[in-house]
């Protein structure tokens, strides 16, 4: 069965001024493990190497209805 994991992403971007700064990002990922969902966040990144993953919990949503 599935669950939602919260992960963090630690991003570096180049700002208007061209100075690097590091900003956080959430992602609601859905997944079998934290594992899994760090698996996940590491594919949607692939080709990016400004960005590392800093926390990975599980979170209390039990369903999302689109």
């Amino acid at each position: 069965m599935n669950q939602f994991w919260t992960v963090t992403v630690q991003l570096e971007i180049e700002n208007d001024r061209g100075r690097v700064q590091k900003v956080k990002e959430n992602y609601l990922v859905d997944a079998v493990s934290a594992t899994d969902a760090e698996a996940k966040i590491y594919k949607e990144f692939t080709g990016e190497s400004n960005f590392s993953v800093t926390g990975v919990n599980k979170s209390k949503i039990i369903k999302v209805i689109e």
